[in-house]
């Protein structure tokens, strides 16, 4: 399935894969780029060729599914939002239609229901879009529309929270690691009447949302910003992209060049990943399925009729696609880069289907290993998007032909040794 590119922003409601496995390994290829050392940083320039051979790329094997289209409401999920598992395997799942979030035992079975919709202690608004496990099996679920972050002490039943600063930036993007890090991605509003910031700020953050150490201060994104009273829509503009590796290292780039920096626990730089990046020009034909995709979206969420025509107004284009979509952590201290998807590929009924919280970029993520050395392509099971990894099991979204959700767990195979 081909998907649509979008850049992962809280309040539009936001945040790999069976294709190329199969059969027993094949012989791997030399890997054919090279290496050049500049002021002790690895410069690692891969060429578009695969260092996997004919059945090396890693595939997927499904674990586990939850969900019934119909029956049992506690196996039913209307908008899963947000998705991650304990320390020993429990699984969580944020609904952001039911505003709840369910706990199932490892093996699947429903236990109990956390909380409900509403603005008061223990619950959550529609802007509850992210569910993250941190240290301690303590539960993070920012929740843009109460304005505040909830901490959930799952096995004590304590519901705290910390606000949301809006003035003090859009929360753009959220990633917890391994070692139970909270690391947050802001943007300035700039407002009219502010003095205007043009840098973001990724932050590692505390749990009670003060900031730890600041990570990066990298160029603002303009994919929206505003002018007036309506938000303006820049689509395909060069974003601010980041993950956070299994060893805690940090990797960032901007999304309109394939030049990746990787970064230690200290913030130096120790090593930069290229690999060849041809543009693609957007055409009339992708402006107009996205903005008719964006104005659906709109219209669902009740904007009226006037003030849809004015934000459609606002939308505009880059000439071309950004190099990829987004950046992830993968086993065996690996990173996922996404392709991206273009829009006049998608069929009609993944254009009708279209979901703003799920579908981002190509179902095909470009793997380079912990050397940054290019392995190949993996490419998502159909219809899944995967929202949580831990260990060599990858936690995700998968929809049925009538778009009901389910969740589902899928063990990475081919891997070399215990994730």
């Amino acid at each position: 399935m081909k998907r649509l590119t979008r850049n992962s922003i809280v309040w539009i409601p936001a945040l790999l894969l069976a294709a190329a496995c199969g059969g027993e390994a094949g012989s791997s290829t030399e890997w054919s780029g090279t290496v050049e050392d500049s002021a002790g940083v690895r410069i690692v320039h891969n060429s578009l060729q695969s260092m996997w051979g004919e059945g090396d790329a890693w595939g997927f094997e499904e674990v586990l599914t939850i969900g019934e289209a119909a029956g049992d409401p506690d196996y039913q999920f209307g908008q899963i939002a947000g998705l991650d598992a304990t320390s020993d395997g429990r699984i969580l799942v944020l609904d952001n239609q039911a505003l709840h979030v369910k706990v199932f035992s490892a093996d699947g079975v429903f236990e109990r229901t956390i909380g409900q919709g509403g603005s008061g202690p223990g619950e959550f608004g529609p802007g509850a879009a992210l569910l993250m496990v941190g240290a301690g099996d303590t539960v993070i679920v920012p929740d843009a529309g109460n304005q505040r972050v909830n901490i959930i002490l799952l096995d004590e039943g304590e519901h705290t929270s910390f606000p949301l600063r809006f003035d003090e930036g859009i929360p753009m993007r959220w990633q917890m690691s391994n070692s139970g890090a909270l690391v947050a991605h802001t943007r300035a509003l700039n407002l009219p009447n502010q003095d205007a910031v043009d840098v973001d700020l990724i932050a590692r953050q505390a749990y009670d949302g003060s900031i730890v150490d600041t990570l990066l201060t990298p160029p603002r994104g303009e994919t929206f910003s505003f002018s007036g009273g309506l938000p303006e829509f820049h689509f395909f503009s060069p974003e601010p992209s980041w993950t956070l590796l299994n060893d805690g290292s940090f990797v960032f780039a901007m999304s309109d060049e394939f030049r990746i920096s990787v970064s230690d626990l200290d913030g130096n730089v120790r090593r930069i990943i290229t690999m060849p990046h041809e543009d693609v020009m957007v055409s009339e034909e992708d402006e107009t399925i996205i903005t008719e995709m964006i104005s659906r979206l709109f219209e669902e969420q009740g904007v009226p009729p006037q003030q849809l025509d004015l934000m459609t107004q606002n939308i505009s284009y880059e000439e071309v696609f950004p190099a990829f979509t987004q950046l992830r952590n993968g086993p065996e201290g690996s990173l996922w880069v996404q392709r991206v998807g273009i829009p006049s590929d998608m069929t009609d009924d993944e254009r009708e289907n279209w979901n703003p919280m799920l579908d981002q970029g190509s179902d095909d993520w470009d793997v380079f290993d912990a050397d940054g050395r290019y392995l190949g392509v993996v490419t998502m099971p159909d219809r899944f998007s995967a929202l949580s990894l831990k260990g060599d099991l990858l936690y995700g979204v998968w929809r049925d032909e009538f778009e009901v959700q389910y969740v589902k767990v899928y063990r990475i195979t081919g891997l070399s040794g215990p994730a």
